[in-house]
């Protein structure tokens, strides 16, 4: 979040409907603010949407959250199921020489990452200048960022530990002393005030994501407006804006123009999504077991990723032996698979998962969603474009910038924010 609300006004303009917009106008609304919500969109919730298929729910982009107390607690509030993952199914895998191994690193790249681990650090680093591939080169080794860090980091931001700014991406990994080892500085971070002790929990709302953007509507009721387009910012008591770089970027062209410029220099992660049902018979050795596998790109692989999600969650299939997963492609990496037809997508996803996961059969169904922009590459362009924000047009009191990239990509993230709302 960048910038503060004005306390002598108790009212608030929100711009933006998606899921950061929603959450904004309820906590408002709940602290006893007037809230008005404008969205040029026909629908709420961004890229949430959970559609209805003949085989079971599918989600257009995020299918699960990790939750803490405070998460918790807000989805308690709003009145919404949270579902955790099967117990028996809790295992993730690395894709690696041919095989989903739940460990992917040989004995002899545990040995050196351990010694890394204990050891200082191979190369000075700054802070606040280092991207997360070269504190990993640092810190814990090239086996370790290959194998491990990189896939789950192209999994989640669909970009690569090079292009991500380990102060903006990952700040609770920037060092304490960055002259000392990885393990020194993980004790200092656990004695610094605030922390959360409890490590967050994967579930995922009961009846699907986009039940969640359907509670926030009902609250906010009324006072939500779509279809409903801005063509310029006004100075209003309490604008919250909530809105993609480039849409904020056309926003305050005339009056920040220096922000403006800044916003166009970040670059947006394109994403595939599609959630694909399969018969349990057609894998060679049985439908897959546990949260998902992701893919480092040095496979051979095209897909980013598969999570299992009749596996993770109940009722995520309407018959048992029905399989469903979502499977990944796309980011930084790999742009032009937005570019991709149908059932150009279908045969590349349909001979992946053969490799993948012995699959032998034919999709029962899939549910296909491009995004050309899905998620704001947490790079040193995002860094300056906040801190030019901060400095400009939401210096001002009254100015608030609540995104998923103001401060934290995730749901869990933009939750956790909400408390600094004053």
């Amino acid at each position: 979040m960048i910038g503060n609300l004005d306390p002598r006004h108790r009212e608030a303009t929100v711009i933006g409907a998606g899921i950061s917009g929603l959450m904004v106008a309820y906590t408002l609304k709940k602290r006893g603010y007037r809230v008005r919500v404008f969205d040029s969109s026909s629908r709420p919730g961004g890229l949430i949407e959970t559609r209805t298929t003949a085989f079971g729910p599918a989600e257009t982009a995020a299918h699960s959250l990790m939750v803490n107390d405070r998460v918790s607690g807000f989805f308690d509030e709003l009145g919404v199921e949270l579902t955790p993952v099967r117990p028996e199914s809790k295992a993730r895998y690395i894709y690696r020489k041919g095989k989903m191994r739940r460990f992917p690193l040989t004995f002899w790249e545990t040995l050196h990452t351990l010694r890394r681990f204990f050891s200082k650090p191979t190369r000075p680093i700054d802070p606040a200048s280092t991207s997360l591939a070269d504190w990993a080169r640092a810190y814990i080794g090239e086996p370790v960022l290959r194998n491990l860090l990189a896939p789950f980091v192209t999994g989640v931001y669909a970009a690569t530990p090079e292009e991500l700014l380990l102060s903006t991406a990952f700040p609770s990994l920037v060092p304490t002393d960055p002259r000392r080892s990885l393990f020194w500085n993980i004790l200092a971070a656990r004695k610094k005030p605030g922390r959360d002790k409890n490590r967050p929990k994967m579930m995922t709302p009961k009846a699907g994501m986009e039940s969640v953007v359907r509670k926030l509507k009902e609250l906010v009721g009324p006072d939500l407006h779509l279809s409903h387009p801005i063509e310029e910012l006004q100075d209003v008591p309490n604008l919250v804006v909530c809105v993609p770089p480039p849409e904020l970027a056309r926003l305050i062209e005339k009056s920040d123009p220096d922000s403006a410029n800044a916003l166009r220099a970040v670059r947006a992660s394109p994403l595939v999504t599609i959630t694909a049902f399969a018969r349990s018979m057609d894998f060679q050795n049985g439908p897959p077991r546990g949260v998902g596998v992701l893919i480092p790109r040095n496979e051979g692989l095209r897909i980013l990723g598969v999570l299992f999600n009749s596996s993770s969650f109940p009722e995520r299939v309407i018959e048992p032996e029905t399989v469903s997963m979502t499977v990944m492609l796309g980011g930084t990496t790999d742009p032009d698979a937005v570019k991709l037809g149908d059932e150009e997508i279908t045969g590349l996803i349909t001979r992946e998962l053969g490799a993948l996961l012995g699959f032998h059969g034919n999709l029962l169904h899939r549910e296909i969603t491009r995004w050309s922009s899905a998620i704001p590459v947490y790079s040193r362009s995002l860094q300056d474009a906040r801190t030019l924000l901060s400095k400009g047009f939401f210096s001002k009191p009254g100015r608030v910038l609540f995104t998923n990239y103001s401060k934290d990509v995730s749901i869990r993230g933009m939750i956790d924010a909400l408390r600094l709302l004053s």
